[in-house]
């Protein structure tokens, strides 16, 4: 992408929630797009012609204020901290956050990175300060694009007393999001992930208490298929992908695959020519393990090599409709995010001559939310390392990250003394687990199997993984005189993963917060101890230690007492989670001991529901 393009991307995303789309504008955005799937500021952004014609003159001159600029105007001013997500359109992180412009004005900023792309696109705009005087929240993107993918990321804004976000769809499901305040932001930011096949019509945005402040509706939806252009020809097959040219008014190719769209190839006037009119050997698309596109028309055979030097090989087909191009698709899906791996793409003459090649250097995320510490381990098809999160509270947490085929989890472990061990969820067919510095030896104790144990260089702890039948096997580890130091086993556990926080941290009153993880309650104390359960609405979960109590419950818990052997109680403080998990979380202390105290539930009728 030229500057010119930078220049107008961005201008027509910052301006794009400024206009509603004419009925057409679907068929005509397509044909001046390009070779990129297009996001939705930039649909949003495909007005009538006439209109866009006196635009974007404007817009690229620097906004509808003024006729020229000899400048560019200053970047805004970050205001609070940026919020790291993970973009399920792209495969990669983007980032949320709150700015001053050269104006003054209060304006929402986001910044994505392409598969494919090494920059990110930043865009700022829109006036936060008005936003919050007509709503509790409000919309300000999503991640939906050109075509569908499985999972779309609205966000926006809301006032500091949105405790929760929901969204609403055409078909009266309710999608719960998550709505937190990054550090020294002046408002808060609101996220919800909902299939791309859902409509969305509104979100809702309530109080701790659950009082609903707002309603707002979702501005656009995506336009069906059916409105994506008359075609202009029969659907033609090729390995298993439907593709059929469309008017729009131009000439596209929309591939499909059992009546979804998966990709398009399109211009405004040939096929084979990129935004600024020059000629392409090819035109790949890569969408939902499938790759497939346009190439020119000498082209005979395409291959894929990927990075491990495997090479998949295309079927390649004349196009019927005459456009003097060549249709290819893979003969097979690809598992991974090519792009993040790197790969080349080669295409050769009917006598086998390379005619062309197009390089693809594997893509650097421009944000790692969870950069390593220490070596990164190959442990068979997968990258083993450890690194830390940022809670919503600002502490962090311990995990051990995994990335197999593109994707990425990370696993929380408590802390580990240098004679013991703790196991975390299977790697495949293998136990895995860490380990302290005094581990040098591992083994399966029924099968009698030996693991391997691993010293990352720079890393805090050791990682241990051995072969695993499953069932409840036992793992002993052992030092270098081969005395077992620790023994752990049983079934793979079913730990906290490593994710951005969802929603605020709670503060009990008690120096002790509760921070929402990925389906888990994460519960600290002053001194910074905390405790990871996997999210389960039982009864109630609860830390206690050096003096503090803290826990949660299920929601018709109204009072928690310590009841001591010696008949003295003490009555916790009981507060609502801020999350919607209709739990109620409380906290108390004591400097009584542990050991000589029941904690005690009671419902609003002060009958005793549970003990413990």
């Amino acid at each position: 992408m030229n500057d010119l393009e930078e220049r107008l991307r961005d201008a027509l995303d910052a301006r794009a929630a400024t206009y509603e789309a004419s009925p057409t504008a679907w068929t005509k955005v397509q044909q001046r797009a390009g070779r990129r799937r297009w996001a939705w500021p930039v649909i949003l952004a495909a007005l009538p012609v006439a209109l866009v014609a006196v635009l974007v003159p404007v817009l690229l001159n620097g906004g509808l204020d003024r006729q020229t600029v000899t400048a560019s105007p200053p970047k805004p001013t970050p205001v609070g901290q940026e919020l790291v997500i993970d973009n399920p359109a792209e495969n990669r992180p983007m980032g949320l956050w709150y700015a001053t412009d050269h104006k003054g004005l209060l304006v929402f900023c986001r910044a994505v990175q392409y598969a494919g792309e090494a920059a990110t696109h930043t865009v700022c705009g829109g006036n936060v300060g008005a936003q919050a005087m007509k709503s509790a929240g409000w919309f300000e993107g999503t991640t939906q694009s050109v075509p569908l993918r499985e999972s779309v990321l609205d966000y926006g804004g809301t006032r500091l007393d949105v405790a929760t976000v929901t969204a609403v769809t055409k078909k009266g499901t309710r999608v719960a999001g998550a709505v937190q305040r990054p550090s020294g932001a002046p408002f808060k930011i609101w996220t919800v992930v909902v299939p791309a096949t859902d409509q969305v019509t509104a979100y809702e945005f309530a109080a701790t208490d659950g009082r609903l402040l707002s309603r707002v509706a979702r501005p656009f939806a995506m336009p069906p298929e059916a409105e994506q252009g008359e075609p202009a020809g029969d659907a033609t097959k090729v390995a298993g992908l439907s593709v059929r040219p469309h008017k729009t008014p131009d000439r596209t190719l929309i591939w499909s695959l059992d009546g979804r769209e998966l990709g398009l190839n399109h211009s405004a006037k040939e096929l084979l020519r990129n935004m600024g009119g020059k000629p392409m050997d090819v035109d790949l698309r890569v969408n939902g393990g499938r790759w497939f596109g346009i190439a020119r028309q000498d082209t005979a055979k395409v291959e894929l090599i990927r990075k491990d030097g495997k090479v998949l090989r295309a079927a390649v087909k004349q196009d019927p409709w005459k456009f003097g191009v060549r249709l290819f698709a893979g003969e097979e899906p690809v598992s991974g995010d090519l792009y993040l791996e790197g790969f080349s793409l080669v295409g050769y003459d009917s006598g086998g001559k390379e005619l062309w090649r197009e390089d693809h250097p594997a893509d650097k995320p421009a944000w790692d939310p969870h950069p390593p510490i220490g070596e990164v381990v190959t442990i068979g098809a997968a990258k083993v390392w450890f690194s830390k999160v940022t809670l919503a509270d600002g502490r962090t947490w311990d995990g051990l990250c995994r990335s197999i085929a593109g994707k990425t989890t990370c696993d929380a472990f408590q802390p580990v003394a240098a004679g013991d061990a703790e196991r975390l969820p299977d790697l495949g067919k293998s136990a895995i687990g860490v380990a302290g510095s005094e581990v040098t030896q591992v083994e399966a104790v029924k099968a009698g199997t030996r693991g391997t144990v691993y010293t990352p260089s720079g890393a805090p702890l050791k990682i241990w993984v051995v072969p695993n039948r499953g069932g409840s096997e036992r793992f002993a580890l052992r030092n270098a005189e081969q005395d077992t130091v620790a023994t752990v086993g049983g079934s793979a556990p079913d730990k906290c993963s490593v994710s951005p926080p969802v929603g605020p941290a709670a503060a009990l009153g008690t120096g002790a917060t509760v921070t929402h993880q990925d389906g888990c309650l994460i519960i600290w104390t002053d001194n910074g101890r905390f405790i990871t359960e996997k999210h389960k609405i039982d009864d109630a979960t609860y830390s206690f230690g050096d003096g503090v109590l803290a826990g949660y419950a299920v929601v018709k818990t109204a009072k928690v007492e310590l009841v001591f052997d010696d008949g003295s109680r003490v009555t916790a403080t009981m507060s609502a989670d801020p999350w919607g998990l209709g739990l109620t979380l409380f906290s108390a202390r004591t400097t009584k001991a542990s050991v000589d105290a029941s904690v005690v539930g009671y419902d609003a009728a002060g009958k005793e529901i549970w003990r413990r």
